[in-house]
Formats: structure tokens, C-alpha cells, sequence
């Protein structure tokens, strides 16, 4: 051994202990002169106050100031290279929520100005997120339909059925040379499908402005705790789930079949997508499969590439998605790909400058959306803050995590009402702007001017973009999200109860939908803790040879239980929710019910049986839990002592134990807190051994422990000297109780002590 430990002191139970130190008194304000207090605290005006509210809110205030210039090359750097990927990320990801792609514009501007303003994170980039885009879309599949337009012969039908003229706007109708009415089929299709896009977009803000309400919520509640029931499990599964649902809304545009695709939600609605995919597949339009065929490789080789040679290229990544977005552009454009005979589907229209600041129109809807909202609100904001924990314990700085979810509440709110939707951290933007040199939020404001370049001048040159491109975009962002599988092994190994929440979440997510796949997993979740709660590692501590360290004596070799004494480790609180738990593992570890032997003391007295003569009375054990171990050491020392295999004397004077050991000492250091009802069942546990002549100590236990059980009436059973520091201290005492039992049973008993016995510590050494 490298080292030794000497230690000499008296044994200390709960009482003395306070005694020999003094304890720090605390002036305690009663709750009338607390809530003065804090109204007082709160109500001060002066500019220090005024100055730390403001800086609260407005953590730019705090750092700009202080900003180094050491930074800005990191920063700019950074800045202008997430802002390129912002681009066709911001296109893309609008077309996985459905709306044109101008709006994604949108939201990877007006947010991230926001997130430089109120966000406390140095690293974290905010915007468009697959999850979240795809949880948009499904709100908007189920309250704006989509119209599809046909013809027979040349009538107009719009998703099957006839046009009603009566029903049309006499502006879109006409009269031919016979003075018939007919429809001006182009100008009422053009301006019905811009309705429609006008729909769209006023759901997925009218959602995004709930979504911001629910978030702002969260934060000046300080209900962000509320997000620990999304364990790290849960959110995995979650995201890897989702993920499939994304990739696979994105299919149908790789082999230009989205006219072909119905739209579905709820359960199974992954599967119905692809049946319709598989189905009409002989119709896929060949250049859509071309464009896929070359850049899906391409953006996986680059993508490898840039990390493979991330120190070679200086943590800039190649901008593959740009360059390939400008390359389709101009082979669209020049090659009129949108026309016969290729009939590529592309952007269309993508107007310059910013929307009208306007209340989003549909949020007579939010009854209906309310739950997909809090999903949104949630995920968003679970993902959020463990991405902007792990980079803040990376460059260790500090993060408030109220005011990160404020700061999100803030940038989906007011962009809802510029044409935005609801955003979320990135991963991969998140780790291109620490690997590439971010140091600051200052990172958000140079990002947004290349941006803000595009949305004032550059926007209408994106038009000819194919949507194919856009959605290989999309589908190989998800790679991240793919990796989790990867975490799998590991995870099984470390924890087959988190590995279960993960997969059971996962698929529950790509069988049922997002929303009841995730309900399942919240669930899944909650369970595994009450059944972690209902069954806490329970065992008998056995000491060590020669120290005063204490382990479960059925896992290592040179721990022994002591003779006459049980030692209960308990590893968790007590709660009403483990009450009986804790009652059924006490029973079951020392191998007998007090409860059955005082009730079969009772009928023997009824008839009048001698009790102390009686050995099968004496010795009642629990046949329930029969013991495996084959004799120890503890039975030999047991037999040395003059004890009977149960522990018991093997004379008949009536002092011996009916329970088969003298004393049982309760570890209660793992008790961390315990409530009312449980400290009313451990007294009734405490009272039923006593009876039967056990011995009961506690040790351990924390103060508020004590407290609570001391208010339940735990003094009128058992006196605070029974009450020990330690567990090596309670035993010290109990050990003292063993010999005096042993001395009062057998008069013969005579030294050598337990300590000159083989394989056996002694009790009458505290000095290690």
C-alpha cells in the first residue's frame, strides 16, 4: 500500500457528537420577515440594480463592452463561413417545412440577429432545424391541403373535382364568342396556388408565435427544469427517429415524384410515403435522378473530405452545398431545365427586401396546435441547451440557462411576424463555428451580412435551383443524426435500461409519428426511473478485515458480515413511492419477517405455549428468502461464540433473539431525503424488531433525514444515542451489544475477544 491511515477517536453517535462540536447556529427569519425581505430586495431602485436587470436581459450589454480584439479574425472567419452554409441550408430546410424558400431565408436572418442580442452562449448557432421543420410541415399537411390540378378534356379540376363557376370570382371568368361563361383557367390556378402558399406560411407563423409564447413562458417561470424529462436517451431516440421521417419526405423530390406522394401523418405515415414512392417509381423523372446521382456522392465525398483534412484545411470547411447550389443554378437556368422535355422542379419565385412586420392570421388554430407546439417548444429547447452545455464546459465559461431559453422564446416570437418559423440550436453549424475560430456571439451579426446580402440583391439569381439539389441538401444533413446509432454499443453496455428508452423511442417515433413516438418515449422514460426508484441496490455490509470501511460481503471476498449484526445498505432516498419496496429488500436481506413472528408469537400465546422452550418459535425464519451461501468464515465464528447458526444463544435464557441476530443497523448514508410516509414506515419497521429484542441503530443519516423522522416520532422509539456519525461508529457499538449479549447468555464466555479469533476484525479496536 502506498499509504496508510491512522486514525484514533472516540465512537460518536448523534447526540455526543453535537456535543463535543458546536454546532453553527443560523438566525432564522420567520416567513413574514422573509417575504419583507425579498419585497424589500426586489423593489430597491438605484442604478446597480437597474444595470444588473438590464444585463439580465440584454447579456450583450455585459460582453460587447469587454470584447477583445484578439477575437475578430476567429470570428470573422467563422462568421462568414456558416453564413455560406446558411444559404442553401436556410432554401432547403424551408422546403422540409413546406414553404417557399425565401422564408427559410428569413429564418436564418431575423433570429440569429436576435440570438447575438439576448443569447449568453459564445458558440451555439441558431436557425433552420430538420426536427422542428418537420414537425412544421405536419401542422401545415393538416390545415392547408394541397391542391393538385388536373384536366378532362379542358376542364379544370382541382384535386378531382370540377370547378363550381358560381362559386368563382367574376374577375376569373369569361365569356367566349357565343357568349359563354368560361374560366380563365392560368390567372385562377396562379392566383389559387399563391393563396395557398400565403396559407402555408401564415400557419407555420402562426405555430412559431405559439411555440416563442410557450418558450418565454418557460423561461420567466424558471420552468427550464421541466426539460430533464427528456432524458439524453429520449432526445436521441427522438432526433434519430425523426430523422427518418425527414429523409424520407425528401425522396419523393430526388426522383421528382412529389406530385405522385400523398401526404400523411399520424401512424404509419412513413410507410404509406413510401408505398407511394415504390409505386411510382416507373414515373420518376430522369433528370431529377441524374442531378441526385451527382450530388449526393459529391456532397458525402466532400463532407468526408473536410473532416478527414480539417487540420489541413485550417477548420474551414469546403463549401460544398454553395458550390453546388451555384452550379445547378446555372445549369438550370441556361439549360431550362424547368420546361420540356427535362421538367426539373425548381424554386420559382424568391422576391428581394423583407415581409411586412404583421400578426400572423391563423392563430385561431392553436387549440388544434397546442401539442405539437409544446414538442417543438421542448425538443427545441432541450437540444438547445445541451448543445450550448457541452461547449460551454469545453472553453469554461458560464451559461444562464433561463436566459437561453428567453433568448430562443425571443427568436421564434417576434421573427413570427416577419414570415419566419420556428428555429432551433444546430449541431452541425454549432461545431463548424467553434472548429472554424468563433469566439463570440459577434459570430451571429457577421453571418447575417452575408445573408442580408443575399435577401436585399442576390436572392432572385437562387430561382433556378433544382428542388432534387435542395433535398440531397437535406437528406445528408441528417447524417449527424444517423451517427447516434453508433452510440448504441456503448450505451448497451453502460445502461441496457437507457439502450431500451433509445430504441423503444426511436422506433416508436418512426412507427407511430413524432408525436406519439415521443409521447411513448417520455413515458418509457418515467418508468425506467420508478422502476430505478422501486429497486435501488439493496445489500448486507460486511467489514473489511483489519479497517473500518464497510462492502457487501457477497461480492468481495475479504468483507464479513459481523456475528449478531446486519448492517442494511439502502442506495436511495425513501419515499412513499419506495416505502414498500424498502420494507420487502430489509426482510429479504436479513431472511425474516417481524411481522410473521410477532403474529405467530401472538397465536402461541393465545394457546398458551411456552416461548422460551419453544425453538421453532425462537427461530422462525422466512423460507421465502433461502440463503445460498454455504458456511463462512461468520459461521465458524458463530459456532466459536457459542451461537446458533441463526445467531440465537443456544441456551434457553429468554434474552436470546427471536430474529436469529442482535442488532440491525440501518446505512442510511445514501438517504439523501425521505418524506413523512416513509419515515412513519421505518418507525413501525424500528418498533417491530425492538420487540423481538433486536437492537436498532441508524447511521449516516443527514441532518434533514433526522429531522424529518425525529417530527414523525422516531424519539419516542429509539433515543438519539442510538443514532451514529458513522457506520463504523454504530458498529463499534453494536459490537459492544454482541459481547454483553453473549456475557449475560453464557456465564462460561471469557476472553479471548472476538479480536483474537480467526478471520475476524475484533470490536474492541476503533484505532485503524
Amino acid at each position: 500500500m502506498d499509504s496508510t491511515v491512522l486514525v484514533s477517536r472516540p465512537t460518536y453517535n448523534d447526540e455526543n457528537f453535537h456535543q463535543t462540536y458546536d454546532v453553527n447556529e443560523k438566525n432564522r427569519l420567520g416567513y413574514r420577515e422573509q417575504l419583507q425581505r425579498f419585497a424589500r430586495s426586489q423593489t430597491q431602485c438605484s442604478l446597480h440594480r437597474f444595470w444588473k436587470i438590464l444585463v439580465s436581459f440584454f447579456p450583450v450589454f455585459l460582453w460587447l463592452p469587454k470584447y477583445k480584439k484578439k477575437y475578430i479574425v476567429g470570428d470573422l472567419i467563422a462568421g462568414w463561413t456558416v453564413g455560406v452554409i446558411r444559404i442553401p441550408q436556410g432554401m432547403a430546410y424551408a422546403l422540409l417545412a413546406g414553404v417557399q424558400p425565401v422564408f427559410g431565408l428569413y429564418s436564418c436572418f431575423f433570429p440569429v440577429l436576435l440570438w447575438f442580442v439576448f443569447s449568453t452562449s459564445k458558440h451555439t448557432s441558431v436557425g433552420t432545424m430538420a426536427v422542428v421543420c418537420l414537425m412544421i410541415q405536419n401542422l401545415i399537411d393538416i390545415h392547408v391541403p394541397d391542391i393538385i390540378p388536373s384536366y378532362n378534356g379542358t376542364q379544370l379540376l382541382l384535386n378531382g373535382k370540377a370547378v363550381d363557376l358560381e362559386k368563382v370570382d367574376p374577375q376569373y371568368i369569361i365569356t367566349d364568342s357565343e357568349n359563354n361563361r368560361l374560366l380563365n383557367d392560368s390567372s385562377f390556378l396562379d392566383d389559387k396556388l399563391s393563396n395557398l402558399e400565403a396559407e402555408k406560411i401564415q400557419v407555420a407563423c402562426s405555430a412559431t408565435l405559439l411555440v416563442g409564447i410557450i418558450q418565454l413562458s418557460m423561461a420567466l417561470l424558471r420552468l427550464g427544469f421541466l426539460t430533464t424529462l427528456l432524458s439524453d436517451p429520449v432526445i436521441q431516440g427522438f432526433t434519430t427517429g425523426a430523422a427518418f421521417h425527414v429523409m424520407m419526405s425528401q425522396v419523393k423530390y430526388l426522383f421528382g415524384l412529389a406530385k405522385y406522394v400523398g401526404k400523411y401523418n399520424g401512424p404509419f405515415a412513413l410507410f404509406k410515403t413510401l408505398g407511394d414512392i415504390l409505386h411510382h417509381l416507373p414515373q420518376s423523372n430522369i433528370a431529377d435522378v441524374i442531378i441526385s446521382a451527382i450530388a449526393l456522392p459529391t456532397l458525402l465525398v466532400v463532407k468526408y473530405l473536410n473532416e478527414r483534412y480539417k487540420q489541413k484545411l485550417r477548420n474551414i470547411p469546403i463549401p460544398v452545398e454553395l458550390i453546388l447550389v451555384v452550379l445547378a443554378t446555372v445549369i438550370s437556368y441556361f439549360g431550362n431545365l424547368d420546361d420540356p422535355p427535362y421538367n426539373v422542379n425548381i424554386v420559382k419565385t424568391i422576391p428581394t427586401g423583407f415581409p411586412d412586420f404583421s400578426m400572423p392570421s391563423r392563430t385561431d388554430l392553436w387549440g388544434e396546435m397546442v401539442t405539437d407546439c409544446l414538442i417543438m417548444a421542448f425538443i427545441s429547447v432541450a437540444i438547445s441547451l445541451s448543445l450550448t452545455k457541452i461547449y460551454s464546459d469545453k472553453h469554461g465559461y458560464d451559461v444562464d440557462a433561463n436566459q437561453e431559453i428567453f433568448a430562443l422564446g425571443i427568436c421564434n416570437t417576434i421573427p413570427a411576424f416577419l414570415s419566419s418559423f420556428a428555429v432551433a440550436a444546430s449541431l452541425s453549424r454549432t461545431a463548424i463555428q467553434e472548429s472554424t475560430g468563433g469566439k463570440t456571439q459577434l459570430v451571429s451579426i457577421l453571418s447575417s451580412i452575408l445573408m442580408l446580402i443575399v435577401l436585399i440583391w442576390l436572392a432572385p439569381l437562387f430561382e433556378p435551383v433544382p428542388k432534387s439539389l435542395l433535398a440531397c441538401i437535406i437528406i445528408v444533413a441528417l447524417k449527424s443524426l444517423f451517427k447516434q446509432f453508433e452510440k448504441l454499443k456503448e450505451l448497451f453496455l453502460v445502461s441496457k435500461i437507457d439502450f431500451t428508452i433509445w430504441v423503444v423511442t426511436c422506433f416508436s417515433v418512426v412507427v407511430l409519428g413524432v408525436d406519439l413516438g415521443l409521447a411513448v418515449g417520455v413515458a418509457m422514460a418515467i418508468a425506467a426511473l420508478i422502476y430505478r426508484i422501486q429497486h435501488p441496490k439493496h445489500v448486507i455490509l460486511g467489514r473489511i478485515m483489519h479497517t473500518d470501511l464497510y462492502a457487501d460481503h457477497k461480492k468481495y471476498k475479504d468483507a464479513y458480515e459481523i456475528p449478531g449484526v446486519k448492517i442494511f445498505h439502502y442506495a436511495d432516498s425513501v419515499s412513499f413511492t419506495n416505502k414498500d419496496a424498502f420494507r420487502n429488500s430489509l426482510y429479504k436481506a436479513v431472511g425474516s419477517n417481524p411481522s410473521t413472528i410477532l403474529s405467530k408469537i401472538e397465536k402461541r400465546k393465545k394457546k398458551g405455549g411456552n416461548l422460551a422452550a419453544d425453538s421453532e418459535t425462537r427461530l422462525i425464519r422466512m423460507e421465502e428468502f433461502p440463503t445460498s451461501r454455504t458456511e463462512t468464515s461468520d459461521d465458524k465464528v458463530r459456532k466459536r461464540s457459542n451461537l446458533s447458526p441463526e445467531g440465537a444463544s443456544t441456551s434457553n435464557n429468554n434474552s436470546a433473539p427471536l430474529m436469529g441476530f442482535h442488532v440491525l443497523i440501518f446505512d442510511a448514508t445514501m438517504w439523501s431525503f425521505i418524506d413523512s410516509t416513509a419515515s412513519r414506515e421505518i418507525i413501525q419497521i424500528i418498533v417491530k424488531f425492538q420487540s423481538l429484542g433486536v437492537t436498532v441503530l441508524i447511521a449516516g443519516a443527514s441532518g434533514n433525514v433526522i429531522n424529518t423522522l425525529d417530527g414523525c416520532g422516531l424519539t419516542s422509539h429509539l433515543s438519539r444515542d442510538r443514532v451514529f456519525v458513522t457506520v463504523h461508529d454504530a458498529v463499534v457499538h453494536a459490537e459492544r451489544i454482541v459481547q454483553q449479549q453473549l456475557r449475560r447468555n453464557d456465564e462460561s464466555f471469557e476472553e479471548p475477544p472476538f479480536s483474537s479469533m480467526p478471520d475476524y476484525p475484533g470490536f474492541d479496536s476503533l484505532a485503524l
